[in-house]
C-alpha cells in the first residue's frame, strides 16, 4: 500500500505539481492554526507540514528534471538568495553558545523558512498556463471568503472554528493570546491571532477585487457571485479591531487603484461609504473603536510597549550588526516580544538579512508592475497590479507585527510572490520547459521570447 500511495503521489505531482500548494492554501485557511500533530509540536500544523512537503517536491522535481520551468526568472534568484542568507544566519548563530530555547527556536525557524521558500519556488515554476494560475488564485479568494465567514460567525454568535472544525489526528494547542480591545473581543477565525486574521484578509482583498471586476483570462462571463468574496472580506476585516488590517486595506487599495478606470474608482468610493454605514449599523462601535485606536495611538499601552523595546533591541543589534545573533534565536520566552518583523530580522539575521527581505518584496512588486506595463491583455495587467498590491500589504504590515512567525500570513505571502513570478514568466518573460507535463517522454526545449500568453503564436511581420 505504501508503494502504491507513493506511486499515486508521484503521478499526481507530474500531472499537476501545484497540488500540494492547493492543499496548503486549503489547510492554512480552513484548519485552525492551533490544531497540530502533537508529537511535532510547533511544527505540527498541517499547513507547515505541507509547506515542507512543497520544498521536498521542488527539490525532487529539479533532481528528476523536466517537471518545472527553467530559464530567466528574477524571483527565483531573489528567493534562493533570501533562503541562502537566512541559512547563513542560522549557521552563524551556531557559532555562539545557545540556550536550549534559542537552539529549538532556531531549528524551528529554519524548517519554517525552508517550507516558505519551497512554496514560492514551486508556485513560480510549476504554473503552466494562465488558466492554471487563475485556478490557484481563485482558490485563494474563495478560501479567504470562507475564512472571513468563519470570523463573522465567531463575532455574531461566539462560535469559534475550533468547536466545529474537527480533523482526526490533530490536537488543540493551548496558546495564550490577548484578543481584547476596548469593549470588544476581537475575532481571529482559524488564524493564530486577530492581527493575522485582519492582515491576511487585507492581503487577499486586491485579488478578490480583481476577479470581481475583471474575471478570468479565459474570457468566461462574470457571474453574479463574484462580489460575494469582496463583501465577506470587507465585512470581516474590521472585526479584527486591528490597526494593521486598516493599514493593509489602505495600502492595498491605493496600489490597486492604479489599474482602475475613473468610473471604477468613483464606484469604489461610493461603495466604501455605503459599506461603512452598513458596518456601523450591523456592528455598532467597531468602526469607532478602530478610529479611536488611531486618534489615541499615543496613549495605547501596546504601542508604548513596542517603542520602549526599541532601545533594548538596538543594544543587541549593535553586538552583531551584519548577520545577526542567529536565525530564530531571539525567543520571546528568553528575551521579549518584537512586533516588527524587520526589527526581528535585524536582530536575528542582521542588516544583510533584513535588506534581503526588503529586496525580495521589491523584486516581487517590480515583476507585478512589469506585467501591468507590458502584458497584452487588460485582464493580465489588472492581475499584475493586484498581485503587486497583495505583496505591498504584506511588506508594509510586517512593520507592525512579526508576520514571518505566522504560518498563514507568511505562507500566503510566499505563494502570492510565486504567483507574481509565474504571471511575469507567462506574460512578459522568456521561458522554456524541459518536459511536456502532460506526456511521459521528453520534448525539446522551446524558447518563446515574444509570446505574451501561453500557446499564443506571434503574428507574422509584414515588412513590405
Amino acid at each position: 500500500m505504501t508503494e502504491r500511495a507513493t506511486t499515486a503521489a508521484v503521478r499526481a505531482f507530474l500531472q499537476d505539481p501545484l497540488a500540494v500548494v492547493y492543499l496548503f492554501v486549503v489547510a492554512a485557511f480552513l484548519i485552525p492554526g492551533r490544531m497540530i500533530v502533537a508529537p511535532l509540536g510547533a511544527l505540527g500544523s498541517p499547513a507547515t507540514i505541507l509547506a515542507v512537503g512543497a520544498a521536498a517536491l521542488y527539490v525532487v522535481g529539479r533532481l528528476v528534471g523536466g517537471h518545472l520551468a527553467t530559464g530567466l526568472q528574477p524571483m527565483r534568484t531573489a528567493t534562493l538568495v533570501l533562503g541562502f542568507v537566512l541559512l547563513v544566519s542560522y549557521a552563524v548563530g551556531r557559532t555562539r553558545s545557545l540556550t536550549l530555547a534559542e537552539s529549538n527556536g532556531s531549528d524551528r525557524t529554519l524548517i519554517h523558512v525552508a517550507g516558505l521558500v519551497g512554496l514560492a519556488l514551486l508556485t513560480m515554476d510549476a504554473v503552466r498556463t494562465r488558466e492554471h494560475l487563475d485556478r490557484l488564485l481563485r482558490l485563494v479568494v474563495w478560501c479567504a471568503s470562507a475564512f472571513a465567514l468563519m470570523g463573522i460567525v465567531q463575532w455574531t454568535v461566539g462560535l469559534s472554528p475550533e468547536s466545529y472544525v474537527q480533523v482526526p489526528g490533530l490536537t488543540l494547542q493551548a496558546v495564550d493570546i490577548n484578543v481584547q480591545r476596548s469593549l470588544f473581543t476581537r475575532v481571529q477565525s482559524t488564524a493564530l491571532h486577530p492581527i493575522e486574521f485582519g492582515v491576511v484578509l487585507a492581503a487577499s482583498l486586491p485579488l478578490a477585487l480583481h476577479y470581481a471586476l475583471m474575471g478570468r483570462a479565459d474570457g468566461r462571463p462574470l457571474t453574479r457571485w463574484r462580489w460575494v468574496p469582496v463583501v465577506l472580506v470587507l465585512t470581516a476585516i474590521p472585526l479584527s479591531v486591528s490597526r494593521a488590517s486598516v493599514l493593509g486595506v489602505v495600502v492595498g487599495g491605493l496600489t490597486a487603484w492604479v489599474a482602475w478606470s475613473w468610473r471604477v474608482r468613483f464606484n469604489a468610493i461610493v461603495a466604501g461609504i455605503l459599506m461603512g454605514v452598513a458596518m456601523r449599523a450591523a456592528f455598532p462601535g467597531v468602526l469607532g473603536t478602530l478610529l479611536s485606536s488611531f486618534l489615541w495611538a499615543g496613549e495605547d499601552p501596546s504601542i508604548e510597549g513596542r517603542t520602549n523595546d526599541y532601545p533594548r533591541a538596538m543594544a543587541y543589534i549593535l553586538e552583531r550588526p551584519w548577520l545577526g545573533r542567529g536565525l530564530g534565536t531571539f525567543t520571546p520566552e528568553q528575551y521579549f516580544f518584537l512586533d516588527n518583523e524587520y526589527l526581528n530580522l535585524l536582530l536575528t539575521a542582521g542588516l544583510v538579512g533584513a535588506a534581503t527581505l526588503v529586496a525580495f518584496f521589491l523584486v516581487a512588486m517590480g515583476l507585478g508592475r512589469g506585467v501591468y506595463h507590458h502584458a497584452a491583455s487588460p485582464v493580465s495587467r489588472s492581475l499584475g497590479q493586484a498581485l503587486t498590491a497583495c505583496t505591498a500589504v504584506t511588506a508594509v504590515t510586517w512593520f507592525t507585527y512579526d508576520g514571518f512567525a505566522f504560518r498563514l500570513n507568511a505562507g500566503l505571502a510566499f505563494v502570492l510572490v510565486g504567483a507574481t513570478a509565474a504571471l511575469w514568466r507567462l506574460e512578459v518573460g522568456r521561458f522554456r520547459w524541459g518536459r511536456d507535463l502532460n506526456r511521459t517522454r521528453p520534448v525539446q526545449f522551446v524558447e518563446a521570447p515574444d509570446v505574451r500568453t501561453w500557446g499564443e503564436v506571434p503574428a507574422p511581420r509584414d515588412d513590405g
